[in-house]
This record gives structure tokens, C-alpha cells and sequence, in this order.
């Protein structure tokens, strides 16, 4: 089987025009996916993805991957441009919009890191939220936003014993998030998004990693860059960020803040259970790390007063789940 992939993917870049391109694997994600950059006798560089579709669930992700991107392209922003597809075969070849990652910029560059973090918070978000939700975008509601922290749940001993966390969430995004919801990228973080200062405008981020974006609420992108159980932002940017959200918005510090509070709450709930899933179940034993810092996350996000209904709850979760980390 990878003979026959290996043999479909020179055929796919022979006729994309790429056949006798340089090719050097690149960083993967948490997903099964695979990219290789390609780099042309005349300097000409491209990205190959090499996505897994022998099951229904993949092939519909990279269905989303390509429908959102275009999406997202239609919209003025960087979605990196497709040249060729072969959608059966699971290969893609996409722009290349480089390295310069905002996690990269953070340890290289903090005063570039700045500039972009804040492209996004004022630029690039506010345009997505303004925009009209596309018609085939998924609209899940409180008590289905509130379910996206099943995943943990099901991996905690006892599930029961905190089965009031999840109306309770549900609650407080029907109380805190009022009004229409907008796309959400929901990976929204620091090695998705591509600093190109070359561009203008909210083009100036690229945006990577698309594929899972549904309607939210406002704010849960903002969320998901700031509050990344990956890295630390430095001291104070959070809070400026969160000011220029607002502004950009129109809207009362104080409700962004509040927003920020239950969508981080929600998102890192979540991925407590993603990340020791996958250091557990699924072979990565290096997200066993980011471990403390999302339980950080969760405690600093419920100790916002507007939740304080919450925090038994999440108390009780945060106490099963303790054992996690080691």
C-alpha cells in the first residue's frame, strides 16, 4: 500500500509540474497527516500534504479542508492556494507560506511576535466575525458546544460524579456568549498562524490547519490564541490582545473578558482529554507536557467570577484527572 501511495504521489507531482522538485519532510501535527516541502530547480517552492482518506471521517475532513480554505480565500484572507488536488489519493499541493509561525516568532523575534498576535486580535478575527456564515458551516448550540468536553469526560474514572459539568457549561454560554455565532477556526494557535509581513491587511496572518472550523461563538478563536496550553504568551500581551479584540468589536472590555473566560474554560476542558489521549492511547508521549499547563488553563479561566457556578464542578473533573500529568 505505500509502494502504490508512494507510486501515485510522483505521478500526481509529475503532472502538477513538480516531478524533479527537492523534497524535505516537515513538522506534523496531532493529526495523521504528512507535508513535504518541495523546493524547484528555479527556487520555486510548494507544500505536498499527504492526508489519510481510507476512512469516511477522513475523506470528509479533507473535503473540509479544501471547502473551508476556499472559504476563507473568498473572504481576503491567506488560506494557502491550492494548485492541484487529488482528492481519492488524499494529496494536495498547496502554497507554501514558510516558517515564520507566531510559536517561532515568540522565541525569534518577540517584537514581530507582537505585531502579528495583534493582526489577529484586530484584523484577522474581527473580519471573520463580521463576515456571513457560509450556508453549509455546521451551527451547534449551547448544549452542543457544551458537549465538545465529552471526549474527557469518557476518560475520567468516574464521569458520574460530575455529571452536572456539562448544563452547567451549557448555562454559562447561553448566559456570557449572547448573539449570533461566527466561524470559528477552532485551532486557532500559534503554530497555525503564519506571519507574512510582506502582505497587507488581515492577509498578513496565514492561517493553517482549517479543516475543523464550525460556527461559534464569538471569541473562541481569541480564546483558543491566547490561552494556549502550549506556550506562555509574555506578560501583559494577553490582556492588550483581549483590548484590541474589543476595540475592534465594539464591544465592553469586560464582556470580552468574561467571553474569553467560558470559551477558554470549554476549549481547554477539551483538550485535557485530547492531549492525554494522546499521550496515552495514541503514541505521543510528548503531550503528556502541556498537561500542567492546561490545568493551569482550566483553573485561571474558571476562577473568573461569572463562573463561579462552575467551579465544583470543574473541581471534581480537575481532581479525577490530577493523575494525568505524571
Amino acid at each position: 500500500m505505500m509502494a502504490q501511495r508512494e507510486a501515485g504521489a510522483e505521478a500526481f507531482l509529475r503532472a502538477a509540474g513538480w516531478g524533479d522538485a527537492a523534497r524535505a519532510d516537515l513538522a506534523g501535527d496531532a493529526s495523521a497527516r504528512a507535508y513535504l516541502r518541495l523546493t524547484r530547480g528555479d527556487g520555486a517552492q510548494a507544500i505536498l500534504m499527504l492526508a489519510p482518506v481510507a476512512e469516511v471521517a477522513e475523506r470528509d475532513s479533507l473535503a473540509a479542508f479544501l471547502r473551508v480554505g476556499a472559504h476563507l480565500r473568498a473572504l481576503g484572507l491567506s488560506a494557502p492556494e491550492v494548485t492541484a488536488v487529488d482528492a481519492a489519493a488524499g494529496l494536495v499541493l498547496i502554497e507554501d507560506l514558510g516558517d515564520g509561525t507566531l510559536a517561532r516568532l515568540l522565541v525569534e523575534d518577540r517584537t514581530a511576535a507582537r505585531d502579528a498576535y495583534g493582526v489577529m486580535a484586530a484584523e484577522v478575527l474581527p473580519h471573520l466575525a463580521r463576515a456571513a456564515l457560509p450556508d453549509w458551516v455546521a451551527r451547534p448550540d449551547a448544549a452542543a458546544q457544551a458537549g465538545m468536553i465529552d471526549l474527557t469526560l469518557g476518560l475520567l474514572p468516574d464521569a458520574g460524579a460530575v455529571a452536572d459539568l456539562r448544563p452547567a457549561l451549557a448555562a454559562a454560554l447561553a448566559r456570557l456568549c449572547p448573539g449570533p455565532p461566527v466561524l470559528a477556526l477552532r485551532d486557532c494557535h500559534g503554530d497555525n498562524l503564519i506571519w507574512l509581513p510582506q502582505r497587507h491587511g488581515a492577509e498578513r496572518v496565514g492561517l493553517l490547519d482549517h479543516q475543523d472550523a464550525v460556527a461559534l461563538p464569538l471569541g473562541y478563536d481569541l480564546a483558543s490564541m491566547i490561552d494556549d496550553p502550549r506556550r506562555d504568551l509574555p506578560e501583559g500581551w494577553r490582556e492588550a490582545l483581549i483590548g484590541d479584540f474589543a476595540a475592534a468589536m465594539d464591544l465592553p472590555v469586560a464582556e470580552v473578558e468574561a467571553r474569553v473566560a467560558i470559551l477558554s474554560l470549554l476549549r481547554n476542558l477539551r483538550i485535557l482529554g485530547i492531549f492525554h489521549r494522546l499521550a496515552t492511547r495514541l503514541g505521543k508521549p510528548s503531550y503528556r507536557a502541556f498537561l500542567p499547563r492546561t490545568g493551569a488553563l482550566i483553573d485561571r479561566a474558571v476562577a473568573h467570577p461569572a463562573l463561579s457556578g462552575l467551579r465544583a464542578p470543574v473541581a471534581g473533573l480537575r481532581a479525577q484527572s490530577a493523575g494525568w500529568a505524571a
